[in-house]
Order: structure tokens, then sequence, then C-alpha cells
């Protein structure tokens, strides 16, 4: 069948046709196009809700309006873009017709026809035209009618914004040895060292004076003027170096400890204050001989058979038979007498201090830790796993994530702890390594830190129902975000009247779990917080898909306006 469309000249078609005296389509002409099939679409605003487009397509004809044996048919189109959606047509016919079965339209009553519609939402559709092309049949003649405009209004689309929580924090766990019960982002550290002679105990004047307690000194100065800080404990780590004149002194390391406490304390202005006098104030470790410090150190020197010298070393046979080893080297090696081994000659001290959460979150915490500076910065404490842990926590906090991670690979090779494999995970997690991050917290989830990261871990990935168990012990906007998105929206609502509220995304949230639950007053006063703190929630506010119910309420609408 030949379809001329025709936007233009549209008389002339016109009149070609009817001078075949077929009066009843002039009629049709004149009546059906300019009034009827036009009809109306209802709603004038079409609208996508899930996805799909519903509504209604109602045409009138009067009275003698459609000729007894005529057969019309529309097809109504959506036009987006240069695409183009053809949707079901619909036939009428005439009263007269034979051998069909189309509604029939009474030719001296007329006739009021209503089809639903509906069709899928696609991209570009926003600002959509839907119209209708029309072709009339009458005996063995068809004509092609111009197309009608339908609805021009575009497409409002209803759908749910993908909602991301901005700032997911994963928690970091202290040891406790030094700090208990004190969350690592209310936590200080104010930290430095001094070096000893060989074979003293003995503090020069140089070291005393040098850049590193000078500056130690300013950032303690800072913490003892801060009101809402408190000092908890010292940590004093002493090693000797592991060759002949430091091997000899049996009481070199202990002499050590007894000059550098004095000094740190006297130099900090710690000395004589009540934490001070606290014997638990000061927890001391001391390496006689620092073999491992010196292996690390090696391992990342520039000595060109440094790693022959290692071997020999860890291969000795005895005591007796590595000291002679390291002194051969020590009469050939400058660089390993000369720089390496001075280092391993020392005292560190880590002081660490508290601040209330709440305090903290509005104060920046003062932390000075040379140490982590260092080429080898795991040297001085390489023997204790729980300060390695707790300086990581530090490095975390100021988000050093490779040095984080150095130190706690060197804890978790001194003790497989659940606190260490907690903080492993939690440096892959903030480096986007998701599946370390679930090995290692999978590991540490005796400790409820690491259950919650597994669960923010989860979350992330989009598997809310297997996280949303995790959460539970430590209940926030992520619970309630993942109880949102899985649908358990009255556990979620529960959960929003639990936690603090924080910001505008937190409330408006709540709203949508109050809107799901058909709870209008406190989707009202939810949203409106929500609107009142970050204006342009409006916007996503008037298509949220959880608020189309509410869309003639004048509440809400008094809202999003």
């Amino acid at each position: 069948m030949k379809r001329t469309f025709l936007m233009m000249g549209f008389a002339w078609l016109v009149l070609a046709f009817f001078m075949t005296g077929c009066n009843s389509m002039k009629q049709l002409q004149k009546d059906v196009i300019e009034t009827a099939v036009t009809g109306y679409v209802s709603p004038e605003q079409l609208e996508s809700v899930n996805g799909t487009v519903h509504f209604s397509y109602t045409v009138r004809f009067a009275p003698k309006q459609f000729e007894k044996k005529m057969i019309l048919k529309i097809t109504p189109k959506v036009q987006y873009g240069n695409q183009m959606m053809n949707l079901q047509p619909i036939f009428l016919q005439g009263e007269k017709v034979k051998g069909n079965s189309y509604p029939v339209v009474s030719y001296k009553q007329g006739t009021s026809f209503t089809r639903k519609m509906s069709f899928q939402f696609k991209p570009g559709m926003e600002k959509a035209v839907l119209w209708a092309d029309i072709e009339a049949v009458h005996a063995d003649k068809s004509f092609t009618l111009s197309p009608v405009v339908l609805n021009k209004n575009g497409i409002k689309v209803w759908k749910q914004p993908a909602f991301t929580l901005n700032g997911v924090n994963f928690v970091p766990a202290m040891t406790e040895t030094f700090v208990e019960d004190v969350p690592a982002t209310a936590v200080g550290l104010v930290s430095g060292y001094v070096l000893f002679p060989l074979g003293e105990a003995t503090i020069s004047q140089a070291q005393q004076n040098s850049a590193v307690m000078a500056q130690a000194v300013k950032a303690m100065e800072k913490v003892l003027a801060d009101k809402n800080a408190k000092i908890t404990n010292m940590f004093i780590y002493v090693s000797n170096s592991p060759e002949g004149a430091e091997r000899l002194n049996n009481n070199l390391v202990n002499s050590r400890l007894a000059a550098a406490k004095s000094f740190f304390e006297k130099d900090l202005k710690l000395a004589d204050t009540p934490m001070a006098r606290n014997p638990k104030f000061v927890v001391q470790q001391t390496v006689s001989e620092n073999w491992n410090g010196l292996y690390m150190l090696l391992e990342n020197s520039n000595i060109s058979n440094k790693d022959q010298i290692v071997k020999e070393l860890k291969n000795a046979s005895n005591a007796t038979v590595r000291n002679k080893v390291i002194d051969s080297y020590i009469a050939k090696v400058p660089e390993l007498r000369d720089v390496i081994l001075p280092v391993l000659r020392r005292a560190d001290f880590y002081v660490f201090y508290t601040v209330p959460t709440a305090v903290a979150e509005e104060v920046q915490l003062t932390y000075y830790v040379p140490q982590l500076m260092e080429r080898t910065p795991a040297v001085t404490a390489q023997t204790h796993w729980q300060l390695l842990n707790d300086l990581a926590v530090m490095a975390i906090d100021q988000k050093e994530y490779a040095k984080a991670k150095k130190l706690l690979e060197a804890a978790i090779a001194l003790k497989q702890d659940a606190t260490v494999n907690n903080n492993l995970g939690v440096v892959h997690a903030l480096q986007g390594h998701k599946k370390e991050a679930a090995s290692y917290f999978d590991k540490a989830k005796i400790r409820k830190e690491a259950r919650y990261n597994m669960g923010l871990i989860l979350m992330q990935n989009g598997e809310y129902a297997k996280a949303i168990p995790y959460l539970k012990d430590q209940p926030d906007i992520n619970l309630a975000f993942s109880q949102l998105m899985n649908n358990d929206n009255r556990a979620a609502l529960d959960t929003f009247h639990k936690i603090k509220m924080r910001n505008a995304l937190d409330y408006y949230l709540m709203a949508v779990a109050a809107a799901r639950m058909k709870d209008p007053k406190e989707m009202a006063t939810a949203l409106q917080k929500a609107v009142q703190m970050q204006p342009d929630l409006k916007k996503w506010a008037a298509t949220d898909i959880s608020f189309y119910p509410y869309k003639g309420d004048p509440v809400y609408m008094q809202i999003i306006k």
C-alpha cells in the first residue's frame, strides 16, 4: 500500500482524492483530522515510572461523523532525536464494515473511544514528541492523512537516584598495648630519638640539641598546652649495634635506657608530672644486639655485596662464628662501619596521647614521628609488633599508606594477629584492593573493627544483604544505607532513629525510607531538613521514584518547588 505523508500542501491531496465523488471521505477528512483523531492524551505530562510510560489515548466522534463503511487506522509513534518507536495501532470501523471485528463507531450516535497504552522508556525520550500516523480505508480505496501531534511535553522520568556514600571510613585498630579503648582517630603521637657513641651510654650535646629533638620539644609543647589532650603512655626503645665493643658491655643497653629516660622526660617537660610518676607510664624494650635491624639496613643499602653479607650472617652456625663474620666485614666495608652500625646505637621515644572523639573531629591532632621519614622506618622497633602496628595506624591517619603497609608487613611477620590483619585490610581497602582487603578482614573477624570493615567492602560491592550482619555491631549511616538498598525499609528507618545524622544526604535517605513506609509526616520532616541543608537535592526529590506516590501531596510539592 503506497503511503504519502503530507505536512504541507495538505488541501491538494485531499482535493485529488475527493474528486472521486466520495463525500463521506471528505467529511471524514474535515472532522476526524481537525477534531476527533487528535483527541487527547492523559496525563498531559507523560511520566516514566520504573522504566515504563503509561497513558490513555481518547478520541471522540460526533453523530454522523464516522462513515458507515469506513476503517480508520491510528498508529501512535514516539519520536526522540532521530529515533522512532511505533506503538500498537488502533483500528476503528464503521457499523456497516464486514469481515472485521474492530471497535465500531456508531454513525447516528457517535462514539468515544479510549485505549490504555504503554511503552518502555529509552534514553533520550525526555524531550520526545508523541504523534499519530492516520490512514483511512473505504471499500477498495485508501488514503493516508497528515500526522497529528498528540503530546509534545516530553517525558518526566521518575527514577531511583544512584546513591553513593562519600567518605566511607574503614576503621584501623590500635593494639591497646599503649593506649586502651581509644579509637584510632583520637590518638596522637610525638616521637624522636638520640644516637649514642660506640660502646658508651652518654648523650652528646649535639644529640641533645639535634633538629629531631628540637622539633619533638615543640610538638610536645603544643600537646601540653591543649586542654583536651591526655598523655597516656611513653614507649622507650633502646638498641645496641651487634659489634665487638657493644657486645662486650653487658650493662650497656640498661645504662642507655636509664640515660635516655632521664633525658627524654626532662627535655619534653614530662619530669615530675603525675603521669611520669606512674610506674606504668613508661613501657620499655631493649635489644642488646640488634641483628634484625642490621639485616634490614643492609637490605636497603647500596653496598654491592649486601646479599652475601646477610646470607653469611644468617647461615652462621653459632654466635661466635656470626660475630667473627660481622667483625671481618666491619674492617673492610667503610659504609657498614660509618653509616649503618651507628644508626643502631640509639634510643627512641614514642609519647601517645588522646583527644575525646567529639573533639578530635574538630581539632587537628599533633603527629611528629621522624622515624617514619627514615629510609628504614621499622628498624628502631622491628622486634616489637605492637608498636609497629600502632605506628602504622598513625601513618594510615596521615594517608601514608605505603609506609603503613611496610610497618604492618613487618609486624605480621613477627606475629599473626587479628589487629594487624585488620589494619592490612584497611590499607588495601584504601588503595582500592577490595579482594585483598576482604581476605585480611576475614582473617581478623574476631575483632569488631574487622567485621565492620568487611561490611563496608560488601556494601561497596553492592552485596547489601551480606553487608548488613557485619555492620549491625556498629550501627551508623552505612548500616542504614545498606538496609535501604536491600529494601529493608522498616529496619532502615529504625536505624536512622538511632544514629547521629551528619549531613543532608543522611536526612534525604531517611526521607526515602519514610516515604517507602508510607509515613508522610516523617518523610516531609526529613526531606525538608535535607533540602534546607543542600537545596540542589530538590532536583533529586522531584523525580525520585520513592516520592512518586506523593506527587500530588501539597506538602511534598511545596518542598520541591
